[in-house]
């Protein structure tokens, strides 16, 4: 790994730009929301029973909902980026 701990610098720019394309800005804050979002949506498509076990341990529950309240988070994010959007995107035909 290189001296700042990443292995593709790169990545960083891709998942600033898809976290502001999905919830409207790309604060530090949501980029790490959207770390956890990607991470446990992939697992969970990838290996379900890990995922459904790990989330049946008593000593995951809270862990659970931090991520529940985080999904639930960005799509709340995500629903206002795209009302915003098609606001725009109204307003700019009116004016054609």
């Amino acid at each position: 790994m290189t001296q700042d701990n990443k292995l593709i610098p790169e990545l960083d720019g891709l998942l600033y730009k898809f976290t502001e394309l999905l919830t409207g800005e790309a604060t530090e804050e949501r980029v790490e929301m959207i770390k956890v979002w990607s991470i446990y949506s992939h697992m969970l498509k990838v290996m379900p029973p890990l995922v459904k076990h790990w989330t049946s341990e008593e000593e995951h529950q809270e862990a659970k909902r931090k991520i529940r309240e985080i999904f639930e988070e960005i799509q709340r994010l995500n629903e206002e980026n795209k009302k915003q959007i098609r606001e725009h995107q109204s307003v700019f035909n009116k004016n054609e």
